[in-house]
């Protein structure tokens, strides 16, 4: 289609500028003409349009991402369709990287910065799990970083177009259900589960194990499966195991491997039962790596207040180069907190599909 020039109307909201293009659309920059308020804009393209299960697809993320409504993951608060047909809905406007961007850009992040990434998508998934829907697409192209106004990182989790609805079978799904199915990919290939590529039935732990293919391609700057061709792909998903991530990156903790092997597992039932576990034991695992020795014996406060704070601080030093330049200094100390200050706090309790809730 023919883009949309500044000035253009779109529902309620004038166009500014065209931030990007994509198979299935363009995404604009836009203001409220009267109240000021800037969002995105995102158009289907004419040829989408015109496909019903893709315009159900398109409609599906909307629906998705409100029945959920979490800090944590993008707001989409407007759909229409415009007098030629597109139709487009209106979200919060971002002001970041993707996750995939930030990876090539900086490189491997430091565990600590990892972490509290992860931690965010974590919380995201288990509100979208306790809402009874299953983000079937996660990658690091799905996952924004932002920054608010104290420099710290906030994680927006993106495109729920493939969401899948819980705890129904195939004769009681819902529209909605088959609206966010309709059409649909099973996935991203690096990233998606033994049970997405055996096309069975997938629940909420599909996401877990895409979770770990992130945690650890965030942790060792490497994929755990990869290969020249689909096939390849698909067979070491489904009967590979993956080689331990300290092992990949020897600079990371050897505690770290067993939390991410347990989200990998090939069985559901072997995983941890959600994310708010699944990231517990990984903050449990860094804490026991970098955590000062205490003597019970003789406790000395301020030795092991001291070690602690030169543990905080050469975890600033090392992560001053793997964010953004502007961004450092705040980060880096709070970085530095989540690091080596305190233990994991309890995991919280994970949510049942079985009772409902």
């Amino acid at each position: 289609m023919e883009h949309l020039g500044p000035g253009t109307i779109v529902g309620e909201y004038r166009i500014e500028a065209k931030l990007g293009e994509g198979g299935f659309g363009t995404v604009y920059r836009a203001v409220h003409p009267v109240i000021g308020k800037k969002v995105a804009i995102k158009v289907l393209s004419r040829e989408f349009s015109s496909r019903k299960h893709v315009a159900l697809r398109f409609i599906g993320e909307a629906r998705a991402v409100n029945k959920i409504r979490h800090r944590n993951i993008v707001d989409i608060f407007s759909f229409g369709t415009l007098p030629t047909g597109h139709g487009y809905f209106a979200m919060e406007l971002l002001e970041g990287m993707t996750l995939t961007q930030y990876l090539k850009t900086y490189g491997r992040p430091h565990p600590a910065y990892a972490l509290s990434v992860l931690r965010q998508v974590g919380r995201a998934l288990d509100a979208a799990h306790a809402a009874g829907i299953a983000h079937c697409d996660l990658k690091p192209d799905n996952i924004f970083l932002t920054f608010d106004e104290d420099g710290a990182v906030v994680v927006k989790l993106l495109d729920f177009g493939i969401a899948k609805l819980l705890g129904k079978s195939s004769a009681e799904e819902s529209s909605v259900t088959l609206m966010m199915r309709a059409g649909a990919s099973a996935g991203t290939p690096h990233y998606m589960s033994p049970e997405q590529w055996h096309g069975v039935h997938v629940d909420h732990r599909t996401d877990i194990y895409s979770f770990g293919v992130v945690a650890y391609e965030m942790l060792t700057g490497r994929l755990p499966f990869d290969g020249d061709n689909l096939f390849a792909i698909m067979v070491k998903h489904l009967h590979a195991t993956a080689t331990r991530a300290s092992v990949v990156c020897p600079a990371l903790p050897s505690e770290l491997d067993a939390p991410i092997m347990l989200m990998l597992a090939k069985s559901p039932a072997e995983r941890p039962t959600c994310l708010a576990e699944a990231v517990h034991d990984l903050y449990d695992a860094l804490w026991r790596a970098v955590a000062p020795p205490i003597d019970t014996a003789r406790p000395r406060r301020g030795l092991i207040i001291g070690s602690a704070l030169a543990a905080a601080l050469a975890a600033a030093v090392a992560v001053w180069s793997t964010i953004p330049h502007s961004r450092a200094a705040v980060a880096a100390s709070s970085m530095s907190a989540a690091f080596a200050v305190s233990p994991p706090e309890p995991a919280s309790s994970c949510y049942s599909l079985r009772d409902g809730r």
